[in-house]
């Protein structure tokens, strides 16, 4: 079940490209003043995608709060795009079979006239078999475009050796171009992401960890700020990747 409070909560029933557009365009947005400043709008009750993660799309800084709007479907994509494509694999106690997905990819427009770079969200559907894990190891995720190029290769580290069966639970790992010297519990951290996978991870009754239902990456592409901040004086800048899931509690019970 569901629960209220927690950061990393979303709307589990969206699981298919096909459910995204639906929360997308049927879901009330906000109408933005100006760029990070968006103004309230009133949302009929019955739209809302998760009462346990309520769109937080009220403060001051916009990109503080698209991580969570974009995961659950509550802000509208300027372009979908076709033919992206990413290989699954993983290893530990045994190495399963690397499989490739096709993927989808909705684009987003943070605000008109802005220097900010587009981001997407990009939404892999592992059907209804998901993908087996071991207990603990390592899951990569090979992102390529319609091209064949890679964008991006994710490589999450996890231990559920003590997940019981019957359960779920979920790995977000955020990657951020920051400061050598500070940390990702910085207030600029939201600034500094530069890309995000979520996955969810179930257990069967015989105690299997999969990967389930979908896979979720959100992509930003900031090259020429990154550039740019590589030549700010005094500071040097680099990749580092943090990984979290839920705590208390760290599992629940499948439905």
């Amino acid at each position: 079940p569901m629960r209220r409070g927690i950061k990393f909560d979303f709307d589990s029933g969206i699981n298919t490209p096909k459910d995204i557009k639906r929360a997308l365009f049927e879901a009330q947005s906000p109408e933005e003043s100006e760029c990070g400043s968006p103004k309230k709008k009133k949302q009929d009750p019955r739209r809302l995608l998760s009462t346990s993660a309520p769109a937080s799309i009220s403060g001051n800084n916009l990109l503080g709060n698209f991580e969570e709007s974009v995961l659950n479907g509550r802000l509208e994509p300027a372009s979908t795009v076709e033919g992206f494509t990413a290989e699954i694999g993983a290893s530990g106690s045994f190495h399963p079979k690397h499989l490739t997905f096709p993927v989808t990819v909705f684009f987003y427009t943070l605000c008109e006239n802005s220097n900010v770079a587009t981001p997407y969200l990009s939404h892999i559907n592992l059907g209804k078999k998901g993908y087996r894990v071991p207990d603990k190891g390592t899951i990569q995720l090979t992102l390529f475009n319609p091209l064949g190029t890679v964008v991006k290769m994710f490589v999450v580290m996890y231990d559920l050796s003590d997940m019981p069966p019957n359960s779920q639970t979920f790995l977000r790992q955020r990657t951020l171009y920051m400061p050598s010297d500070e940390s990702d519990s910085h207030e600029d951290a939201q600034k500094w992401l530069r890309y995000l996978i979520h996955l969810r991870l179930a257990s069967s009754k015989s105690g299997k960890i999969y990967l389930h239902t979908d896979v979720r990456m959100i992509i930003f592409r900031k090259s020429d700020l990154d550039t740019a901040a590589d030549h700010e004086s005094g500071k040097g800048f680099e990749l580092r990747s943090f990984t979290c899931g839920p705590e208390n509690p760290k599992f629940s019970p499948r439905k």
